[in-house]
């Protein structure tokens, strides 16, 4: 008969250690990582704020100068302005004082004209209107003047007989002027009496007639163009 085999007892894993052995230490940790060292701080930045590296002594000599000449600019600058208004001013001063002598000469030239046409109507009213200021004071508002500037005898003529037949009780009942003419021979001379047409006139000023002073005036006018 056979024998039945001894059953196989595994062998223990690793090494076998003998009996009465302590069992072996533990591995020593691993050594921690190193800790990086922080970045060195930086430099602080050079007087203005910038990151700019320092100037040194000759950049710093010339920002100032340039400095200096900024300032000088800026002071030039506002020298040239406050100049510059004051020529504006000056011209406009001078722009203002022509137009003011120009509104002059023109209400001059429009004040003789009128003093013209005035004439010119009084003396076509003499005769047919019974008092011929009626007839200036009526057409005072109208422009009988020629395209040359020249006063328009025949377009007065035309009104005054538009104004006669609108107003037939303004006509003359009588051939001639129903009031006298001032006489300008008779003014002031060497040796000679007061009581000419500018005394008459102040005279008339002073009473307030001034329908008188407008005739007086109108007269005087047409004698010295004449």
């Amino acid at each position: 008969m056979s024998t039945a085999p001894e059953p196989i007892t595994p062998a223990p894993a690793g090494n076998p250690q003998p009996p009465g052995t302590p069992p072996p230490a533990a591995p020593p940790a691993p050594p921690a990582p190193p800790t990086p060292a922080a970045p060195p701080a930086p430099a602080p930045p050079p007087a203005g704020g910038t990151d700019d590296p320092p100037l040194g002594p000759e950049g710093e000599k010339a920002l100032a100068e340039w400095k200096k000449r900024a300032k000088d600019a800026e002071a030039l600058s506002r020298t040239q302005a406050s100049e510059l208004q004051t020529f504006r001013d000056r011209d406009k001063t001078e722009a203002e004082k022509q137009a003011d002598a120009l509104k002059a000469a023109t209400e001059r030239a429009d004040k003789a004209t009128q003093l013209a046409v005035s004439s010119k109507v009084e003396a076509l009213a003499a005769g047919r209107f019974a008092d011929p200021l009626d007839a200036v004071e009526a057409l005072r508002s109208g422009s009988f003047l020629t395209e040359a500037g020249a006063v328009d005898a025949d377009a007065i003529t035309a009104a005054l007989d538009d104004l006669l037949t609108r107003k037939p009780h303004w006509a003359a009942t009588a051939p001639g002027p129903s009031t006298p003419r001032p006489d300008p021979s008779q003014g002031p001379r060497p040796g000679g009496t007061a009581g000419g047409i500018d005394d008459q006139i102040a005279a008339a000023k002073a009473k307030g007639d001034w329908r008188t002073v407008l005739s007086l005036e109108n007269s005087k006018l047409a004698n010295a163009k004449n």
